[in-house]
């Protein structure tokens, strides 16, 4: 088993949803939060930590107070673009950069009303690995859309492109083929979708392997004939895809201990390992290979949290994992060796 020690743990104010080290210097972590409050209003904020010395120091946060936020993402082809998913059907470009007093600006470019009503949650976001200007979001209604960003103005915007409904149920996660052209979809209604960007039609779904909600989805490494899916049923499924709109077949699974939110590559391919927040099970690092059946899991995080771990993320070079858990508001930082 690879070695994982708790660096340091700190306490947020709001309970965290997602988090990401930013990718060109991750001394800093971003962290998006999420309150419900009990009269169903939601509100969150943008937080940022400096990881240096594997300590976790507090420096700014950014208030949403009209929204909560689910996710975030920098963007694979610019490192300086974060997208953050909110609660009011709202998706919101940021700017991060350096600062003159050795820490990080996180500036907003522009926020973009992606659903058609305030009452549905942006749930996930997800950028093509080809285009640069394009990312998915899936909602609690049960569609994905398709959204472009524009950048020939001083100001980036974001205008939806296309949509699909594609489950019954929240649309929990999507996830682009490594070659940009399938986008797959996961959601609570226990099915798995894939659609075809170049013909604009659904390929296949399944409704019968996930016991429970996909909450996950993981194209492997660049392979197309791989993709791994987590689910709500703690499950986590290693599918081998080969054969023209086959819908493959799963090849391995692993039970994680509780609910697979998110599966995150190592940042160096070559290193071949996953993170998995596990919700109620804390987290796991897992060893891949390319024999699509030879996945275990190597590292377990399963103290330093008491409720769902939702959040979590490698440092750029693969030393740090940061995590998150909601209820006890706990945010942690990670050796790994």
């Amino acid at each position: 088993m690879e070695h994982i020690s708790l660096s340091y743990s700190t306490l947020t104010q709001l309970p965290p949803c997602a988090l990401a080290f930013y990718p060109s210097d991750s001394r800093f972590v971003i962290v998006g939060t999420y309150k419900l409050e009990q009269d169903g209003s939601r509100h969150g904020t943008l937080d940022i930590y400096d990881c240096a010395n594997g300590e976790l120091k507090f420096c700014s946060t950014i208030e949403s107070t009209d929204s909560s936020i689910l996710d975030l993402k920098f963007s694979p082809h610019d490192s300086s673009l974060l997208a953050s998913a909110h609660s009011t059907g709202r998706i919101c470009l940021w700017r991060v950069s350096p600062s003159r007093d050795d820490g990080v600006d996180v500036e907003l470019l522009s926020t973009y009303d992606v659903a058609d009503s305030s009452d549905v949650l942006v749930l996930s976001i997800c950028f093509s690995p080809i285009d640069p200007v394009v990312l998915a979001v899936t909602l609690s209604s049960g569609e994905w859309r398709l959204c472009s960003i524009s950048t020939e103005s001083a100001v980036a915007t974001l205008q939806v492109q296309s949509s699909f409904m594609a489950h019954s149920l929240e649309a929990w996660t999507s996830a682009f083929s490594s070659n940009g052209s399938l986008l797959f979809s996961g959601g609570d209604d226990s099915v798995l979708s894939a659609y075809d960007l170049r013909a604009g039609i659904e390929v296949w779904q399944d409704k019968r392997t996930h016991s429970a909600g996909v909450t996950s989805i993981l194209p492997f490494h660049g392979n197309e004939s791989q993709i791994w899916t987590g689910s709500y049923d703690e499950k986590l499924r290693v599918w081998d895809l080969r054969g023209p709109y086959s819908k493959g077949s799963v090849v391995n699974e692993l039970s994680l201990g509780g609910g697979v939110w998110r599966l995150i590559d190592h940042p160096k391919v070559a290193e071949k390992l996953v993170l998995s927040c596990c919700m109620h099970g804390g987290a796991r690092v897992i060893n891949t290979s390319d024999e699509l059946s030879d996945a275990s899991v190597v590292g377990n995080i399963n103290e330093g949290h008491e409720s769902m771990v939702y959040g979590g993320d490698w440092s750029s070079d693969g030393g740090y994992i940061a995590t998150c858990s909601f209820y006890d508001k706990k945010l942690n930082l990670w050796s790994y060796r």
